[in-house]
């Protein structure tokens, strides 16, 4: 009996699947954006704007299951409706980011792109160099 409860244990570890993702950065989009898991229900969401070439940070809601994590509109989006609606989502296994635009009253994929697990520092410092190297081409082309 003790073997079969040690078993079922490692097993629901092991399994990231069933695992949390609280705590955990990703970095997407060749550097241009990233998600930092600050609780169980919330996720910041840090990138690049590239129409005024500054960094912005917006808190999310997401919900997650088995295979991707569903990442919800703005948290400040989500206080004046009823329901929250998907924004996007990331496959928990290759961590690959899919976005979501809502055309004529349906969902369609906009854009897909990888993400990678980071820390925080590395977050900060990745998006930072990638805003510096937009900055340069676009003086460049000035």
């Amino acid at each position: 009996m003790k073997r079969l409860f040690l078993l079922i244990l490692l097993i629901i570890i092991s399994n990231k699947a069933i695992a949390s993702v609280e705590g955990e950065i990703l970095i997407c989009d060749k550097d241009t954006r990233g998600y930092n898991f600050i609780s169980k229900d919330e996720v910041k969401v840090l990138g690049i704007n590239l129409n005024e070439l500054k960094i912005f940070s917006i808190n999310h809601s997401y919900e997650i299951n088995e295979n991707a994590i569903f990442i919800q509109q703005p948290l400040t989006v989500l206080d004046k409706e009823e329901t929250p609606r998907p924004i996007g989502w990331i496959f928990r296994r290759n961590l690959d980011y899919v976005s979501l635009d809502y055309i004529n009253g349906d969902w369609s994929r906009k854009f897909l792109w990888n993400c990678e697990v980071t820390t925080l520092e590395q977050l900060d410092l990745r998006i930072e160099n990638k805003l510096n190297e937009l900055i340069k081409v676009k003086g460049k082309k000035l």
